[in-house]
């Protein structure tokens, strides 16, 4: 390829990654505030500045939209897990911060909560099996790495000796279940504010009930900090 031909292959590469990114924000947007059944491309295609055409160019249809969206949860979950894995902050440490992590994904994309669980999908959405079984390995894989960390918290006489595996399990699920309390209509439903705090509050008890007694001051007080994680764009 001549250098002028790669160098248009190059550009058209990089608008092409911009426009399905556009897309793929404006759906985000629009899955959020109207959910599956009631999203329209035409208002995806405004919210991105784009013709509709285009979206089924990059995606296929509605469906294929979808889809594109929960896997891109799952990678951005991904990363902003990983800020919570700071080799300088303690294994305890880092079980702790990957709450502040989980509440910091929730607040920048609140609509990926239901795009990682499949929660919004229409009953006759066309979801792909084997698309969803590697979403649930990658699922999976997190956790599975999260738990690791309470174990390694565990071996090195920071964290009481419990079952690593039922207590990363259970953390996400307390996680999930206040963040879900958001969608409620009813008495137990609580604001984008009260989710930021319950889970704050949340990772001190946690810090408290997992911490060893050897891994204590002489107050009582653990040793380890509550860490403040980073949004990951910040080091992209």
């Amino acid at each position: 390829m001549n250098p002028l031909a790669e160098s248009n292959a190059t550009r058209g590469a990089r608008r092409r990654a911009r426009t399905r990114a556009a897309i793929l924000d404006a759906a985000e947007r629009t899955f959020t505030d109207v959910g599956y059944r009631g999203a329209r491309m035409e208002d995806v295609a405004a919210g991105a500045d784009v013709a509709v055409g285009s979206i089924y160019s990059h995606f296929g249809n509605k469906d294929g939209l979808y889809l594109a969206l929960v896997e891109r949860a799952v990678e951005l979950f991904s990363r902003y897990m990983q800020q919570a894995y700071q080799p300088q902050w303690s294994p305890l440490e880092q079980v702790v911060a990957c709450g502040d992590a989980y509440l910091r994904f929730h607040l920048e994309h609140p609509g990926a909560f239901r795009f990682l669980a499949f929660d919004d999908a229409a009953a006759d959405a066309a979801i792909d099996p084997a698309q969803q079984a590697r979403v649930a390995a990658a699922l999976d894989g997190l956790i599975d790495e999260f738990s690791a960390k309470i174990q390694e918290a565990i071996d090195a006489g920071e964290a009481r000796p419990l079952d690593a595996r039922l207590t990363g399990r259970f953390l996400w699920g307390a996680w999930n279940g206040t963040v879900a309390l958001g969608l409620r209509r009813d008495g137990l439903a609580l604001t984008e504010t009260e989710i930021h705090d319950a889970l704050q509050q949340a990772r001190d008890i946690v810090n408290a009930g997992l911490c060893a007694p050897a891994a204590r001051d002489t107050a009582g007080t653990p040793r380890a900090a509550l860490r403040t994680t980073r949004s990951p764009e910040l080091d992209a």
